[in-house]
């Protein structure tokens, strides 16, 4: 079965974010959800990976979801301008 893994620095917010997706695939009729891991220790660094195993019942078509948690800030959706270094070499003065 095809699996998705999370992982994170924060084992709290993978927590967070691994029941959000198993809440929306489970919502999605399309999809069934396997196991769910508990929590397993990064190999590097702190945090954890939670994997989630998944499969599309969906007689060849292809399944667009977007998953967006509503639990943080709203990031915004531009980025301001940047200004572009000066064309050629600076002249430098001592």
């Amino acid at each position: 079965m095809p699996q998705i893994r999370l992982m994170g620095s924060d084992t709290s917010d993978v927590q967070r974010t691994a029941d959000a997706v198993v809440r929306a695939l489970k919502a999605w009729p399309e999809t069934r959800v396997g196991d769910v891991s508990s929590p397993v220790p990064n190999r590097r660094g702190s945090g954890c990976r939670i994997y989630i195993e998944v499969l599309a019942d969906v007689d060849g078509d292809v399944i667009d979801a977007t998953l967006e948690r509503d639990d943080q800030e709203q990031r915004p959706t531009s980025r301001p301008a940047r200004r572009a270094l000066p064309s050629g070499r600076a002249r430098l003065e001592r």
